[in-house]
């Protein structure tokens, strides 16, 4: 039985995530790379702009700042990114990533456009661009 919440837009907004997430998560695994889907959207971040703050990159990935400190806690172990001491404020960190880093961000990438490409299969241009349009009035309704 299907209620009115279930055609909702938080709700469909939310399933598309969820299946999102678990389609990322399982072409990640079945090609044996060691991140998350969360830990490659720091590494792909830190790629488009290296030496940003903890924060930055937080507020980039729309995570908290204990997740983000987690996720680069393991990061860097992993040997991916690297975190040194921000010049002008010493209470922060900034991050970069490495050549491993860059190598793993490369690896995924692929896999990444071959779900956009599912996704969007069936679905013009033009409706892609207004679903496109109508998420990020969302997402800044959300914001604001």
């Amino acid at each position: 039985m299907s209620s009115f919440l279930d055609q909702s837009a938080g709700y469909l907004i939310n399933m598309t995530a969820l299946l999102l997430k678990r389609e990322f998560s399982s072409a990640i695994k079945s090609h044996n790379i060691d991140v998350t889907p969360e830990q490659w959207a720091i590494l792909n971040r830190l790629n488009e702009n290296s030496d940003l703050t903890q924060k930055e990159v937080a507020k980039l990935t729309f995570k908290d700042n204990a997740n983000i400190t987690r996720m680069v806690d393991k990061l860097e172990k992993k040997g991916l990114v690297i975190r040194h001491s921000d010049p002008n404020d010493r209470r922060s960190w900034n991050l970069s990533i490495t050549k491993k880093g860059i190598e793993i961000r490369d690896l995924v990438e692929p896999l990444a456009v071959d779900i956009l490409n599912k996704i969007s299969k069936n679905i013009s241009k033009k409706e892609m661009d207004s679903y496109n349009k109508i998420s990020n009035k969302i997402i800044n309704n959300l914001i604001e």
